[in-house]
């Protein structure tokens, strides 16, 4: 079972164009089925408060999906 401080953001450069940040959501445990990412961020900062704004809604929903199976 996975809790929410497995799960953590990554920011990094594409170096393709100026708007070259992305963030991803990983988790520590093990790789994640899919790769949930987006990038087009003009700077890590930008890319940072959307990638933690997206991690907080998936935690959110994974808290759900739990609550859901119990």
């Amino acid at each position: 079972m996975t809790t929410p401080s497995d799960y953590y953001l990554v920011t990094f450069t594409t170096n393709e164009g100026p708007y070259s940040w992305a963030w991803e959501i990983k988790r520590r445990s093990k790789p994640m089925d899919i790769r949930y990412t987006d990038s087009g961020f003009e700077s890590k900062v930008s890319a940072e408060i959307a990638g933690t704004q997206l991690l907080k809604e998936f935690l959110e929903a994974l808290a759900e999906e739990g609550k859901r199976k119990r």
